[in-house]
């Protein structure tokens, strides 16, 4: 077990935010009311976070575990949807399924196929191996569908000049979905390449401290590397494509714009 941390020694770090906060200042950074927004949140979000987990750890109980899993999905897609500002509620129940789905396969692999447990939704295992692929499942997301409308708003006459030469919606939109795909998950691919090396990433960190072996945390750390890499890309694949049936007309023209 990790040693615990007094609550209020936490303080001290806010104390090397203050010579930041000058540098910011004299730079004309004018983030410094969110970052310290942003701290506060992570702060109230993370203590109430450990509060009801550890009930919801205790209880261990399948569906209170599944309905915590549809919430956390729910907040995922929640967040996407507001970030890329697209008002449309079809589009939030696109992005819950396509980061849904790939959840739900990776926790099959882990649950059956790596782990072999007897309950496929253990809270132990479940919530925070769901919470670290869906947390890399939103910024995947972000970044695709934001890429792709973009480049669709900026380079559009390409796509129509393929069009008008006769390739299909899927030809001509081809190349918009490849950079917005490969977008999304190069920085999964970046992280594998140097994991190891440059850092300790945090599932291995979290399993050394939590008292596991350091060859039993390196196999829990390439599976779940592997498992973000998976759900990054088929989450983004699976959002453009509900977006390219959904938010292109009959001409195949697509009917709206990102900011």
């Amino acid at each position: 077990m990790a040693q615990d941390i007094f609550l209020p020694n936490l303080l001290y770090f806010l104390i090397f935010l203050i010579p930041i906060f000058f540098i910011m200042k004299y730079l004309e950074i004018n983030m410094i009311t969110k970052v310290i927004k942003s701290i506060s949140r992570m702060f109230i979000q993370l203590l109430l976070v450990g509060i009801y987990l550890k009930y919801i750890l205790t209880l261990n109980n399948t569906w209170i575990n599944i309905i915590y899993l549809g919430f956390m999905t729910s907040a995922c897609a929640f967040t996407v949807t507001r970030d890329v500002k697209i008002k449309d509620l079809k589009f939030f129940f696109m992005v819950f399924i396509s980061a849904l789905v790939p959840l739900l396969i990776n926790m099959f692999i882990f649950s059956e196929l790596l782990l072999n447990l007897k309950d496929p939704f253990d809270a132990v295992y479940l919530i925070p191996i769901s919470g670290m692929i869906l947390g890399n499942t939103l910024n995947g997301m972000i970044v695709a569908i934001n890429d792709f409308f973009n480049s669709m708003n900026a380079n559009g006459e390409s796509y129509l000049l393929s069009l008008s030469f006769g390739a299909t919606k899927l030809e001509a939109l081809k190349p918009f979905i490849a950079q917005s795909v490969t977008l999304a998950f190069k920085p999964s691919v970046a992280t594998m390449a140097n994991v190891g090396i440059v850092s300790l990433p945090g599932m291995m960190t979290g399993q050394i401290l939590g008292g596991s072996l350091p060859d039993v945390a390196i196999k829990y750390q390439i599976a779940i590397m592997i498992a973000l890499f998976i759900t990054r890309f088929l989450s983004s694949f699976t959002l453009l494509y509900f977006c390219i049936v959904h938010f292109f007309d009959k001409y195949s023209i697509c009917k709206i714009k990102v900011k």
